[in-house]
This record gives structure tokens, C-alpha cells and sequence, in this order.
């Protein structure tokens, strides 16, 4: 294909436009397939006849209503709403049902398409930052990422060449601990590695503003300040550090060592930093030195990891050419997995529906029972009330609440009157004079 493209080009200049469209498209890689987005199986839910017959103008305002006098959203509903949102015209509407979620009781009971499903529309037809601040504040929206929303994340940040959000998600998985699929470790590497090279872009947490005057609180005690080392990270650096040390701990290949050494240099972990140095050294372990020169010149380590026993390697070929042979490797299960998962939330969704409307018809009739049992005994009170009228007095007379006398203090003992006490005579000034 490319011989003729190239004889055509040197004929006309359509021929050269021709070239250039092929040639800009072969560069736009992307290493997974469009048979790994499995968009054609993910759209398929649109003919479910739940999903088809719902309007999702009413369905958003009664579940903003539900939500605004009894403070709870059925599970079984948000997951209809962010499942049948085709568009870009509904991204607001889904994180606010989405947190709503987060604050009923509810949320126990949530779906598992719901998060895949705003993630799906978020990534491709919402609002970068908004995805990424609400996958970041995992306790008010509840989004977390498996190994295969994470690889389709993934490989559409490396699409648009955007490897700070792909490093902010990577730390996600790293936050969740899920490293254990292949593919999305070494997507994470990749992006980790490039937004490294230039680290821009990251978000920074402004400090609160101080007010001007002092402000006094009572407390009833002041808790000592508290690291986690892993949820309270802030740092760029540290967050991807950890990220790069978590996905390649125990790994021998130099690559993967290389970066562990820099992960545990940008974590600032000394400790262990000294035993994967040590490590190296007793072992002879040739490390990249394009890997180890991205250590920052202020760190401590920094003079003895250039020690070290390094060679040159162009790290982003061997970065690429293990996400391609993992591919190869592992794409064809996860689309026959996920294939499945899809089947199975439909099912999941259309038996949790029936669930919920056992629920409410449950509730009905416990409800129409217990008014039927009111209405019962009020007509029973009227038509026995003669023959009852003793016991219901005494029924009265037992629901009065008697309430204990309030306590004044002691009372004081009155004054003492003296018997003999004469008033003094008053008399104006006018008459003194």
C-alpha cells in the first residue's frame, strides 16, 4: 500500500496530502486495538428496554427530589441514569447523582457498571479535570478503577500524549494497590516515566487563606499530626516515586530495577533505597542511566546512585516493546472477560430492579395494613366505647406525662421585722427654709 501511495505522490499533490493523512495516522499509536475498547458489546446495552424507555430529564429531577426530602437514591436508578447518558449533555447531572449516591444508604448496594459506565463517558465525551478530580476524591464520588477501564485510560491519555493525567491515574491504581495485571503496569511505567522527563502540569493543593484576625476555637483535645505515607502523599514526586516503587518491587530485569531505584529515591525512602543499592552492587546489576540521571539534584541520594555501574538504553523503546508484547499476550482474554462482564451486568441490573420493586410493593402493603389497623381500631373505640369506658380512662389517665418539679435552690428565710423601727420624718426643702 505504501509503494503506491508513494508513486502517487510523486505524480500530483493529492498524492502527497494522501501521504501525509496515512502517515500522521500510523504515527498516532495507540497500542491497544478497537476490539479492546469492546465498543460495539458496551453499546449494545442501549437496546435494553429499561434503558430505552428512560427519560432522563425525569429520571434526574425525581431522583434530585427523592434525594432532597428523604436523603436517599436507590442504587438500582443512578445506575440506569449513567448507563443510558449517551452524550456529553448529562456530565454534571452524573457526578452530582453519583454523589448523591455516595451520601445514602444505599451505597452499599452499588452496581458494578455504574462506576465502568462513568468512566466510559467521562474519558469520552466529558471534562479532563473533572474526571480526574472526581476519580481523585474517592470518598464523594466512590470511582474506583479496575485493571481494564484503567488500560482504556490509559492508552487514551497516551493518544493525546497527556502523561501527567496518565501518571495521576497510575497513582490511583497504586493508591488501590492494583498492580497485579500486566498490561496496566506497564502503561503506568510508561506514563510515570514521561512525566518525569517533564514534570508539568500536576495540580498543586493551595493552602487555606488565614483569616487576618485570630481566631479562637475550644476543643475538647488536639490530635498530633498524622502521615500515612500513602493516602496523605501530596507531592508529585513522591506520589510517582511510590507508584514506580509499588509496580516493580521484587523485579530483576534492569529496567524494572532501575526504576525501583528511582521510585525509592523520589519517595525518599533511605532504608530501603540502601538495600536495592546494596543489592545492585553485590550482584552486579547494570542499571539505565537515562532512568537514574531523572533523580533531582537536591536529593541525597543522588551522588551515590551515580556510583553505580550504569549503560545507556533508550528507555522508551523498552518501555513500548513490553506493552506490545504484553498485549499480544493478554488483550484477548481481557476482551473475552470483559465481553462477559457486560452480559452479566444487564442480568445483575434487570434482577436488582425486580428487586426494588418487591421492595416498594412490600412496603405498600405493610403500609395499607397498618392504616387499615388504625382505622379498625378507631371504629372498635366508637362502637365499644360504653362498655369500655372505665379502661379507656384509665388508658388516658396512663398516657399522661408527668413532668418532676424543677429544683430552685434552698429557699431563703425571710427577713426579720423589727417591731420597734420608726421611720424618720420627711420633710421637703421649702420648709426647712
Amino acid at each position: 500500500m505504501f509503494k503506491a501511495i508513494n508513486s502517487l505522490s510523486n505524480r500530483s499533490t493529492l498524492g502527497k496530502i494522501i501521504l501525509n493523512n496515512v502517515y500522521s495516522k500510523v504515527n498516532k499509536r495507540t497500542f491497544l486495538s478497537q476490539a479492546y475498547y469492546c465498543r460495539e458489546v458496551w453499546d449494545h446495552r442501549l437496546n435494553n428496554p429499561i434503558l430505552q424507555k428512560q427519560n432522563l430529564d425525569e429520571l434526574y429531577y425525581e431522583l434530585d427530589q427523592r434525594f432532597q426530602k428523604t436523603r436517599q437514591v436507590s442504587a438500582v436508578d443512578v445506575d440506569i441514569f449513567v448507563n443510558a447518558v449517551t452524550d456529553d449533555s448529562y456530565n454534571d447531572e452524573i457526578l452530582d447523582v453519583v454523589h448523591k449516591l455516595r451520601l445514602s444508604s444505599d451505597t452499599g448496594n452499588t452496581l458494578e457498571s455504574t462506576p465502568h459506565a462513568v468512566v466510559r463517558t467521562l474519558i469520552q465525551h466529558g471534562n479532563k479535570n473533572d474526571f480526574l478530580e472526581a476519580l481523585d476524591d474517592r470518598l464523594n464520588y466512590g470511582i474506583f478503577l479496575n485493571f481494564y477501564t484503567a488500560n482504556v485510560v490509559l492508552d487514551t491519555y497516551w493518544k493525546s500524549k497527556d502523561f501527567t493525567s496518565g501518571a495521576r491515574v497510575a497513582s490511583q491504581l497504586m493508591f488501590q494497590e492494583e498492580f497485579n495485571h500486566p498490561l496496566s503496569k506497564n502503561l503506568s511505567l510508561l506514563h510515570c516515566y514521561n512525566f518525569l522527563l517533564h514534570p508539568e502540569g500536576w495540580p498543586v493543593q493551595s493552602k487555606p487563606e488565614e483569616p487576618e484576625e485570630e481566631v479562637k476555637i475550644r476543643v475538647k483535645f488536639l490530635r498530633n499530626p498524622y502521615d500515612d505515607n500513602h493516602f496523605d502523599l501530596k507531592d508529585s514526586h513522591k506520589i510517582v516515586g511510590k507508584t514506580l516503587a509499588m509496580f516493580t518491587k521484587g523485579e530483576i530485569d534492569p529496567l524494572y530495577k532501575s526504576l525501583y531505584v528511582l521510585g525509592l529515591a523520589l519517595y525518599n525512602k533511605p532504608e530501603l533505597l540502601e538495600e536495592a543499592v546494596h543489592e545492585c552492587r553485590s550482584k552486579n546489576i547494570v542499571l539505565y542511566k537515562e532512568i537514574i540521571d531523572l533523580v533531582p539534584e537536591g536529593n541525597e541520594s543522588k551522588k551515590d546512585l551515580q556510583s553505580l555501574n550504569t549503560e545507556s538504553k533508550n528507555v522508551q523503546d523498552l518501555l513500548k516493546a513490553n506493552i506490545e508484547e504484553t498485549v499480544q499476550r493478554t488483550s484477548e482474554n481481557d476482551i473475552a472477560n470483559q465481553c462477559k462482564l457486560f452480559l452479566k451486568w444487564e442480568s445483575d441490573r434487570a434482577n436488582a430492579l425486580e428487586e426494588q420493586k418487591k421492595r416498594i410493593l412490600t412496603a405498600k402493603r405493610l403500609t395499607s395494613i397498618e392504616d387499615l389497623q388504625k382505622v379498625l381500631k378507631e371504629k372498635e373505640t366508637k362502637l365499644w366505647f360504653f362498655s369500655n369506658e372505665e379502661q379507656i380512662e384509665l388508658d388516658i389517665e396512663a398516657k399522661k406525662v408527668f413532668y418532676p418539679k424543677r429544683w430552685f435552690g434552698n429557699k431563703k428565710k425571710p427577713k426579720k421585722i423589727d417591731v420597734g423601727y420608726v421611720p424618720p420624718e420627711v420633710q421637703s426643702k421649702q420648709n426647712l427654709a
